[in-house]
């Protein structure tokens, strides 16, 4: 899940650096404002084909999205929390919550079916 997060943050900081891309990689991609949203916070993944077109809407190399380690400990997006010591444990207690939250919308998404 860790691989997911990092994809998500770099497109986040691209996105937060050209925000004129964002509704042209939403339309691209045919995703929602709340997919899009998904995808920033690594709660949605991409097919290897969204990824490049991603890259290229953003202008960027596939690489540099996929082989991006996010060196900053998350801090923009786990600022409720302390300090880790080391980004393994950060990265395990994100997939916690990650697993808390996938289990969460699958019972959400059951109920609504039914």
């Amino acid at each position: 899940m860790a691989s997911l997060r990092n994809l998500g943050y770099k497109l986040s900081s691209l996105l937060s650096t050209n925000p004129d891309k964002e509704e042209e990689l939403r339309e691209k991609l045919n995703f929602s404002s709340f997919d899009l949203q998904r995808l920033k916070y690594g709660r949605l993944s991409l097919t290897p084909m969204q990824i490049s077109t991603a890259a290229n809407t953003l202008s960027v190399k596939v690489e540099d999205l996929v082989n991006y380690k996010n060196s900053d400990s998350y801090k923009n997006m786990v600022h409720c929390m302390s300090n880790f010591s080391t980004q393994e444990h950060c990265d395990e207690i994100l997939d916690l919550i990650d697993t808390y939250i996938d289990v969460k919308e699958a019972a959400v998404a059951e109920k609504i079916v039914q």
